[in-house]
């Protein structure tokens, strides 16, 4: 779904939530609380197409290592590891 600009944006959110509310799904109605919670972010993106993705990627793949190195015992090794797994991006 392509939304053009902030005041579509605003409707089809609105139109979401009513949609949810009609539903009677429990699970929905938790995450409409979230999605309220986070409108304005979500409403930011419509005004300026900038999102927080490479930071997300990025933090992804350092939990990734981390995980891999389980049990590493100098903190500056994985330190490292994580630098030598970022040159490549």
């Amino acid at each position: 779904l392509q939304i053009p600009d902030v005041k579509e944006s605003i409707q089809a959110l609105n139109n979401w939530y009513e949609n949810v509310s009609q539903s009677k799904l429990n699970l929905f109605y938790r995450a409409k609380g979230t999605v309220k919670r986070w409108e304005q972010h979500i409403i930011n993106y419509f005004k300026t197409r900038i999102t927080n993705g490479f930071a997300e990627g990025l933090n992804n793949k350092i939990k990734l290592i981390k995980r891999i190195g389980y049990g590493v015992p100098k903190v500056e090794n994985l330190k490292r590891r994580v630098f030598l797994s970022l040159l490549s991006i």
